[in-house]
Order: structure tokens, then sequence, then C-alpha cells
């Protein structure tokens, strides 16, 4: 990051200190009067965003998904009640930012250019499992092999211009990329503590697929109320449309495509592979199959304890930056995040060992980062060459593990008993040897 840049994080961080402690503030006293401020209602928002943009949002005459953000805007009436005032604000920045905003901005592209459903999405790979896992890390070091395209912050929340001048325009691009970056660190700095996180935000470090996946499915807007496991309820229960959202990811992946081949060549888009990961999808895995049909799709595995004390840690420090009713309820948090890695480790149990699917253990990437990922590129039609190794001791070297501190955690503080859950988890332990 350029001097110029941490300075604007500075200020960013001190303005937003400042606004934080004016909306708590605020919301107390105007709570004790009777007056409610940022109350949250899903046409008033999709009428500012049609008249901030000027282009209607055709995924709202599905009713589906209509209902699904009528859902996610009661949740966040409901979840932030008075004085809770700063947590409705960021929800309400965040419904804009990374869910109705990129639809507008998608909709736009695939209309000046329909030929972008041709472009072939060839094996992808996956990365998934119960999350807090190492799945970040491998993420990562996957990045630093040749032809592979990962997704970045902004391709979340701003995927392309509503100019079409500057469609095709690199320098755009990466204005946008440290534009985002730069915005999006101010609040991790200010809000959160950088212990939880797996990385800091940065236009150059691999993002998630939640960004994506959110316009449709809003799984990072229900993550934040209920944890992993809330994340995805609405999706469960509407398995049409969550295959119809896949659908969608795989064209907002066509679109990537096709803007790196304008801008880098044609030759660059046969031979990239994305490399995509995020927790969400494990539930999914049946879908990523249907729609992706030859994806590779890799399950990290971890001692669920841990993954379950982790899981407890981030969504607690979460709550911090998107205060909610749930803040300092510790066994609530227990239960849902014990609910998620459950589910997540049943399924996978039910699936075995399955020869599509690739397993690794998050002790073994710990011991042998560079052997792992060197399976895994064989597995996988990856070139690990000199160059590649040579990135990959460089990642390392600069990222080393607790970088910014260690990360305390353990599930008695929530409520959970380690017996138990290994107890209730015995046949995946045992399975996938962890």
């Amino acid at each position: 990051m350029s001097s110029s840049s941490r300075l604007t994080v500075l200020v960013g961080i001190v303005a937003l200190t400042i606004w934080v402690f004016t909306l708590k503030t605020l919301g107390r006293i105007l709570s004790f009067v009777g007056i409610r401020l940022f109350v949250l209602d899903a046409e008033i928002l999709l009428r500012e965003v049609e008249r901030k943009y000027g282009r209607k949002i055709s995924l709202a005459e599905n009713p589906v998904w209509i209902n699904g953000l009528r859902f996610v805007v009661s949740r966040a009436n409901e979840e932030c009640p008075d004085p809770l005032v700063f947590g409705r604000w960021m929800r309400r920045v965040d419904l804009i930012d990374s869910v109705l905003k990129p639809l507008v901005h998608v909709e736009a592209a695939l209309i000046r250019n329909p030929a972008i459903v041709d472009i072939p999405v060839t094996r992808p790979v996956f990365i998934t499992g119960t999350g807090r896992n190492g799945s970040t890390l491998l993420q990562s070091l996957m990045a630093c092999y040749h032809n592979v395209r990962h997704l970045t912050l902004s391709d979340g929340y701003e995927p392309v211009p509503l100019d079409e001048s500057r469609e095709f325009d690199l320098q755009w691009r990466h204005q946008r990329d440290c534009r985002w970056a730069d915005k999006l660190s101010v609040s991790q700095s200010a809000l959160y503590d950088l212990r939880v996180y797996s990385h800091m935000l940065s236009p150059d470090v691999p993002e998630e697929c939640t960004f994506l996946l959110s316009k449709y499915l809003f799984w990072g807007q229900l993550y934040t109320f209920d944890g992993p496991y809330g994340g995805v309820s609405w999706s469960l229960s509407h398995p049409e449309f969550t295959h119809k959202a896949y659908e969608m990811f795989k064209r907002d992946l066509q679109l990537f495509l096709y803007y790196d081949q304008n801008i880098a060549g044609p030759a660059s888009v046969p031979s990239c592979r994305f490399v995509l990961k995020c927790i969400f999808h494990t539930p999914f895995h049946y879908v990523i199959r249907q729609v992706f049909p030859d994806a590779v799709i890799i399950r990290v595995h971890r001692d669920p304890v841990e993954v379950t004390a982790s899981h407890c840690s981030l969504l607690r420090g979460i709550h911090k930056g998107f205060p909610t009713r749930i803040d300092d309820n510790f066994e609530k948090i227990g239960e849902v995040s014990l609910k998620w890695v459950t589910m997540c480790c049943k399924q996978m149990t039910s699936e075995g060992r399955d020869s599509g699917l690739l397993d690794v253990r998050y002790l073994d990437l710990m011991a042998d980062p560079l052997g792992v990922c060197a399976r895994i590129a064989n597995a996988v039609g990856l070139e690990h060459d000199s160059d590649v190794e040579q990135k990959l001791i460089s990642h390392l070297e600069k990222n080393p593990k607790h970088k910014h501190g260690v990360h305390m955690y353990s599930p008695t503080d929530y409520g959970l008993n380690p017996t138990h859950i290994r107890r209730d988890l015995t046949k995946y332990c045992e399975m996938f040897d962890v």
C-alpha cells in the first residue's frame, strides 16, 4: 500500500470511528423519544438504486429473489432494534454495495454483450469445507500458479463499469481495485480485531465467492445475523432458485473471462482456470457438479472442535462491526457455529471419498504447504515448476502464521463441550483422519 493510501486509510479510520460513535449516541437519544433512523425497506432500496443508476434490476421481477430481499431487510430491522442505529446503517450500505449495485452493473453488461454466455468456464477449482480450515491460505497459494484466475474484492462490488466506454480500460480496473481495497480496509481496520481474519483486504489478494453469490442468495447478509448456517438457510429452503443462482454465478465468471479476453487477448481465455473459494459452497457440491460438470472440488478438513471455536471467535468479531442482538450472547454464537460445522461434516461424511473430490488435511497443509500444493497441482492439471515454487515460498515468507498476532479461542467460552463435539462427529473425524 502506498504512503498516500495509508494516509487515506488512517483518515478514514478516524472519520469512521467518529461516525460510529455519533450514530450510536444519536440512536440512544432518538430511541428514547420514539424516533427511528435507517429503518430498511426493500422497495425503497430498489427505487433508490434505480434513481441513482437509471436502470431497474430485472431480477427484482423474480418473486423468489424479491421475497429473499424482503426477508433479509426484515431480519436487519429485527436484529438491529433501537438503539442499534449503526447496525441498520451498516446493513443498508452493505445491501446497496454488495447486492443491488453489482446487479445493476452485471445486467447492463449482459445486455451490451449477449455473447458472453458462450464463453466456456473450463475445469474451475472450488475450495470448500467447514471454513476456518486453512482454505484462505490454500487459495492464496493456488493463485501463484500459471494461468490461474482468482476473484478480487472489486469483482464482487463493482464487476464492470456502467460507462460502456471504460469496459476495456485496464487503468480503470486497477483504480477500481485499489479504491475498493482502500475503502474496505478502513472498515476492517476500524471495526475488527485483525487477529481473527485470515487475510487483509488488498487489490492483489484472492477473494472469496461470497460477494458474487450474495447478489443472488444473500449469503453474506444472512451470515451477519445467524452465523454460517444462517447464511445458507434461505438457499437450502429454495433449492430450485439456488441452482438458478449458480447459473447466474457462472455467467459472472464468463463476464470476467470476456473482459480478460478483450484486455489481455483471446489467448488468455482458453487456458485460464478459476480457483474459487467459499465456505458456503459446501452444502451445494451437487449443484456445482450440475452447473460445472468438469469442476474440481477440494475439501479441506480440520478438527471440528478447533473449527467450531474459530467460527465462534470470527462471528463474535464480525458482530463487533455489525452490532446485533446476538452481539454478547456467547451461547447463541456457539449454537449457530456448531450447527454449521455439524451440517458440513455430516454432509462430507455422506459424500465419502468420492473420486471427483480431492481431500486435504489442515495439518498437512500447515506442515508441508509446498508438498500439498504440488499434489493438488498434479491432480487438477496445473504446472508446478520452479517459478511457481519460488512464488509459493515468497508468499509463505511474507505471510507467516499469526502475522497479525495470535488468535486465541476456546469452545468452552461459548458453552460448547469439546468431548461432545468429537463424539457427535466421530465418523467424520475417523474418515478424514482429523
